[in-house]
Order: structure tokens, then sequence, then C-alpha cells
């Protein structure tokens, strides 16, 4: 005969406890730390450890009060938890055992006070039921309509279009006149170093590096500014101002290079999501 479970003050602390932690499945991901090597070597054969015994799931995995728990509701949460932590040793089925014994036990006391018939538990319960549902759908129609391999090629070369070509690196320094410019192009023709004009004269928040932009393509840059750069020698500044509309720019241009767009395989992950996000909306 069962012995009837009850639920005390202490119980419903620790499974409270069990339950906010996720259970101790997660404890069992952590490896125990390794023991200190010998001083010397040992000239005898370790012992073999003797293989963990394995844990048979039975169905009811457990019966609380008289309401069974079922292999199949162990093995839902099993799927679930699988993800985060380790569920395929004994010691994390008996610790999963025990968390359905816990939650049963407050399931049990929750109806005894008759719970669900509260009107704000029925509410979430709803948003609960409503979420689930509306996830389900999408799970279905995302392994149902997955893009094909060539919808996914088909949207890469579209999208890296555009990241062939050149790529350049400048620095720049922006001020508010064509007149401060012109100044900044006479010093630098007598020699002046660009990157110290950069930190004290320049506007930009790159001032601080000496006015560097990095690597950029002519896409990512207003066309006056693009169009400047397109036009130069590498190793040599504007000698006009260049307008756009944060300001007048006097250009440097340190480097060009072709532009090299991430493989198909790089960009495959972002490109399923992106269709099935369209497919979805």
């Amino acid at each position: 005969m069962n012995k009837p479970h009850k639920l005390t003050f202490p119980l419903l602390a620790f499974s409270s406890a069990l339950l906010l932690a996720g259970t101790a499945l997660a404890a069992d991901d952590k490896k125990p730390e390794a023991a200190p090597a010998p001083a010397a070597p040992v000239l005898q054969t370790a012992p073999v450890a003797a293989p963990p015994v394995a844990f048979t799931v039975p169905d009811p995995v457990a019966v609380v009060n008289g309401a069974p728990i079922s292999k199949a509701t162990f093995e839902q949460y099993a799927q679930q938890l699988r993800n985060r932590a380790k569920t395929d040793t004994p010691e994390a089925s008996k610790a999963l055992v025990d968390q359905l014994v816990m939650e049963e036990l407050l399931v049990q006391e929750a109806n005894k006070e008759k719970l669900a018939d509260d009107p704000q538990i029925k509410q979430q319960l709803e948003i609960v039921k409503r979420s689930l549902l509306a996830s389900t759908v999408v799970r279905r129609m995302l392994s149902e309509n997955a893009p094909s391999e060539d919808a996914i090629k088909k949207e890469y070369e579209t999208a890296t279009a555009a990241m062939k070509g050149k790529e350049y690196k400048a620095a720049h320094i922006l001020v508010d006149s064509e007149d401060k410019a012109k100044e900044v192009i006479a010093e630098l023709k007598k020699g002046g170093d660009f990157a110290e004009l950069a930190k004290t004269k320049s506007s930009d928040s790159s001032a601080a590096n000496g006015g560097d932009l990095g690597w950029f393509t002519p896409s990512m840059m207003v066309p006056p500014f693009a169009q400047a750069v397109a036009k130069m020698e590498k190793g040599k500044f504007s000698e006009e101002p260049v307008q756009t509309p944060f300001g007048w720019h006097v250009i440097l241009l340190e480097d060009t290079r072709d532009a090299t767009p991430p493989s198909l395989d790089e960009l495959k992950p972002q490109i399923q999501q992106m269709l099935q996000s369209k497919m979805i909306n």
C-alpha cells in the first residue's frame, strides 16, 4: 500500500526551490574536479570503474496520493530539459522524477484551494494556451515550408551583389565651413600630420582616433563622400573640400581592396530565417 504524500511547509519550500532552479539536472551537467596527479608514477593497474546502473523508467514513474505520473509525462519533461542539461543519466532521471512528484503535490494543493477557478489564473492559462497554439502553428508552417536551396541561393546573390566591388580605408577631418577645410588642407600641404590635425580640428566622433573611418564600401557613405573617395589616389588627401549634409570634409585615402562578401555557408542560416520570417508575415 502506497504511503500518502503530504505537502508540509519544509517540503513546499524545497519543492519551490527545486522548481525555480530548474531541478538538480543542471548540476548534473558539471564535471567533478580532477583528482591531483600523484608525485611519482604508480606501477599498478588502476581499477576499472563499474558501469553506471541504467535507470529503467517505469510506467507510471510515480504515484502521488493515488494520482499516477505517466511515463509519457516524464519523457515530455525530459525532452524539454534536454537542451539545457543532461537527462540521460540515472541521477538526472531520478532527479526529474523527484521534480515531478513535487510538482504533482503542488498541483494537488492548488486543486484543494480551487485555484483553477480564480479569474486571474484562468486569464493566465488562456494566455499560455493561445501562445502555445500560435507557436505550434508556426513550427508546423516552418517545417512544412522550408526554403528551397534555389531560393536561398537567389537571395544570397541578391544580398551580396551590393557587397562586391571596392572597399576603402580612409580618415577624414570634418569642419563646419569651407574656409576651415581649406585651412586644414593648407596645413597638410606644409607637412602637417593628418591624424594630429583631426584630433584638434575635426568635429566628428572619429577625431579621437585621428579621423580613422576604417574599411567601408561606397554604399555605406553619403554619395558626395563616396564619389570623392572613389576618385582619389591611395596615400593622398583631398586637395579640395568635400561638402556633405554633415559639413565640410578633408579626406585621406589610406588603402583600397577588392570587397569579398561572406560565403553562402556563412549567410545561409540568416537567409533561411529571413525567408521563413517573410513567409510567416
